[in-house]
């Protein structure tokens, strides 16, 4: 459905432009706190931040589809698969992936993600001044991730292309999504290439997702985009987690010594971060029914663009919702809800908990070392370049 609804205030403005995105996750916040829901009449869907909104539509896939949602392009080279299905299609394809991804059968990588965190810090704290998303998250997930499924050493690189285009696929077909995939060519073909059965490395999550298909379980055409899909989504959200903990304890370093004196709110400063700077940004649904939601009317074939990034600083929500604490509590959205929960939670839990762990044992101060620059992109949110100046302590 595309035209406005008669139900709720209309917005002409663009929330995928540069200047938008650049601003995140203000910029969303300040959209979404100014009504429960917007009709965005540029293109033609419904957003809404409202976090009482949003827990309510992310896990009812009944009345809110995944099968289609605001932006859909039919013609996307991003595998379409889990994401954008429901049931009965989704279960078997989630049920069929989640043994690879519990916290136990993920404990196998714990030394080796120990390891190279310990390795990265070293050689950070060595230089001093650093960019924290390139030299200190890309450099530990490019490293951990591809040799945890399998993937070839050479042109590992590309992954971080291939996953941006991907996250871009979320949003329009504009400036953005069309230079990220124009840049994006290499890597698409280097993952096509790099993802069947002859090419994975034995022994990975790889070889063990295309089993899947080999075994029979699902065909090797689901099982080899499935493998995609895990690829696309798992690279440049879990780089920016970490990359965006970082930002946040630089602009409230009383935090930094809050998780310095007690190592154990590691946790904790990471789903603070997912409530304060969600790498994810948004969630696409479409409404199956005319339905009531908090007082707001969806109708049957609207499209709704759900924002993480504005339902974590919902103040109906959240107490002072700017201020990162590393000791709030309750339950944030940043990882999403329902049957479509991020299937890697843990394993982007564990990766970060890894870095942080190794910061914490070796560094005393993180300081500014320049102007940050966000990241430009529809849907990925956080810091495409951070400077920091470390001190060992």
């Amino acid at each position: 459905m595309t035209t406005p609804s008669p139900h709720m205030p209309a917005s002409d403005g663009d929330p995928f432009s540069p200047d938008w995105i650049a601003r995140l996750p203000y910029a969303d916040a300040e959209l979404c706190q100014s009504a429960p829901a917007t009709w965005m009449t540029q293109y033609g869907f419904v957003a809404t931040g409202s976090h009482a909104i949003v827990r309510t539509i992310l896990p009812d896939w009944r009345r809110f589809t995944s099968t289609a949602k605001p932006c859909d392009d039919p013609f996307s080279l991003v595998p379409p698969i889990l994401v954008t299905e429901d049931p009965p299609e989704h279960t078997e394809v989630r049920k069929a992936l989640m043994q690879f991804f519990t916290p136990v059968a993920l404990q196998r990588n714990a030394a080796a993600f120990e390891a190279e965190a310990d390795r990265v810090v070293d050689a950070v704290l060595e230089r001093g001044t650093v960019d924290a998303v390139r030299d200190i998250a890309a450099a530990f997930v490019l490293k951990v991730f591809p040799d945890m499924i399998g993937l070839a050493d050479e042109g590992r690189h590309l992954i971080l292309d291939f996953g941006e285009a991907a996250f871009n696929t979320v949003g329009p077909i504009n400036a953005i999504f069309e230079e990220s995939f124009g840049r994006a060519g290499p890597a698409f073909a280097w993952i096509e290439d790099h993802t069947r059965y002859d090419t994975v490395k034995p022994g990975g999550l790889g070889r063990a997702i295309l089993d899947l298909g080999k075994d029979g379980v699902i065909t090797m055409e689901r099982a080899e985009l499935l493998l995609r899909a895990t690829i696309a989504a798992g690279f440049d959200t879990t780089v920016l987690g970490i990359a965006n903990a970082i930002g946040a304890f630089l602009r409230f370093p009383d935090q930094w010594a809050i998780l310095r004196d007690d190592p154990k709110l590691i946790r904790g400063s990471f789903e603070e971060m997912l409530r304060y700077d969600p790498p994810a940004r948004v969630q696409g649904r479409t409404a199956t029914v005319d339905c009531e939601i908090e007082g707001v009317q969806f109708r049957k074939g609207d499209p709704v663009a759900l924002f993480l990034t504005a339902a974590g600083r919902d103040p109906a929500r959240w107490e002072e919702p700017d201020r990162y604490d590393i000791r709030r509590t309750g339950a944030n959205l940043g990882f999403g809800a329902g049957i479509h929960l991020c299937l890697g939670q843990a394993l982007a839990r564990m990766e970060y908990e890894a870095v942080m762990a190794a910061l914490v044992r070796r560094v005393g101060t993180m300081e500014p070392a320049g102007e940050g620059k966000r990241f430009i992109n529809n849907a990925a949110v956080g810091w495409g370049e951070l400077p920091v100046r470390l001190t060992a302590g």
